[in-house]
């Protein structure tokens, strides 16, 4: 590689660099923030959050990976145009094919990380968010501690705490039970404390008053107590699902046994070849459009009004590979033989890529 090559080429690197981070974040962020909201009102450890945060950070990545390379070439081209800095390199016999070359090698690269993740990350992450997420919404902390709320965390239980103290303390905690039609049964106390091991979990509850109300015979019995436990392992129980989602499954699975993935996850052939596909297709989606920003900059001039019609008409290639993507998917879902039809939006960018470099080498040789 040539200096002037290492040189747009680091370019292009740091300023990827700086959008990915940009725009990732914001991404995250958004994505996060209703998760963030549910984790801190059920009392998680920030440990949970930071796993969470690390977990969805892929999934989020993968989105702005192809906008972070457009941004960076469409920033770096307007830039060395702008200094005609590209404008010498023609003037010294640089054909526009050969200028691309750094860009090719950006593009490649940014394909190269992209299916790094998207073939072996996201997978994983997803599927282990997946577990951690049923694991919380199943514990006994999601189902009960909620502070200053009344909640239902099985049938014909209403359970209420009025704070819930650093040290784990319940305090003024209301528990109606009223699975037995016969009668029902409140129990309020003042404080209370939740135990629980791998076998058993139970509710301590300390000074305060069990009501019993028998349907039958109208009547309502008191009972005051200093401390009385109620065990509730039969009613808390973790809830399992037997349903296996195609995002969570290997690439290598889906590539080397698609009757196997068929049998596990009872998805029809169809989608199994498009969710393996589109794991394919998106890192193409990188360098496609890596070289369509450099192309179709490449065929304006540069003048006082910048860059902004050849700026919009490779956001308008864009916006047409991504509807045209929408109609190939679901012909690809419908049939497993239209496969191929998944690859077709990146086919078309980099023949309009092709177009636009024909165009510039012509007014090149003109010159």
């Amino acid at each position: 590689m040539q200096k002037i090559d290492q040189y747009i080429f680091r370019q292009l690197l740091i300023i990827f660099a700086f959008f990915l981070l940009i725009l990732t974040l914001i991404f995250w962020i958004n994505r996060a923030i209703r998760l963030f909201d549910q984790l801190i009102s059920d009392g998680h450890s920030s440990s949970i959050l930071f796993e969470f945060a690390l977990l969805s950070l892929p999934s989020a990545t993968i989105i702005v990976f192809p906008l972070a390379s457009f941004a960076a070439v469409i920033f770096v081209t307007n830039r060395l145009k702008n200094d005609s800095e590209l404008t010498i390199l023609q003037s010294s016999g640089l054909s526009p094919w050969r200028m691309g070359k750094p860009y090719f090698l950006f593009g490649f690269f940014c394909m190269l990380i992209l299916s790094f993740f998207t073939i072996f990350i996201v997978p994983n992450t997803t599927k282990i968010l997946h577990e951690r997420q049923l694991d919380l919404d199943t514990s006994v902390s999601a189902q009960l501690l909620k502070e200053g709320k009344f909640i239902h965390p099985f049938k014909g239980v209403t359970f209420y705490i009025k704070e819930i103290k650093s040290d784990g303390t319940l305090s003024n905690v209301f528990l109606h039970d009223r699975r037995n039609k016969d009668e029902f049964i409140t129990y309020t106390a003042t404080r209370a404390f939740l135990a629980k091991n791998e076998n058993k979990t139970a509710l301590y509850m300390e000074n305060g008053l069990i009501q019993t109300s028998n349907y039958s015979s109208k009547e309502l019995s008191t009972t005051e107590f200093k401390s009385v436990t109620i065990d509730l392992s039969n009613a808390l129980k973790k809830s399992s699902t037997d349903k296996v989602y195609l995002s969570h499954i290997s690439t290598w699975l889906l590539l080397s046994n698609i009757q196997k993935v068929e049998n596990t996850t009872k998805y029809s052939k169809g989608l199994i070849g498009s969710e393996l596909h589109t794991r394919m297709h998106k890192p193409i989606f990188c360098f496609v459009a890596a070289i369509l920003g450099f192309s179709a900059l490449l065929i304006g001039n540069a003048n006082r009004f910048g860059f902004s019609k050849q700026i919009t008409m490779a956001l308008f290639v864009i916006v047409l590979m991504k509807v045209i993507e929408s109609y190939t998917i679901k012909l690809s879902v419908n049939s497993f033989q239209l496969w191929p039809l998944i690859y077709l939006p990146s086919a078309i960018g980099i023949f309009s890529s092709i177009f636009f470099l024909n165009i510039s080498a012509s007014k090149y040789q003109k010159n």
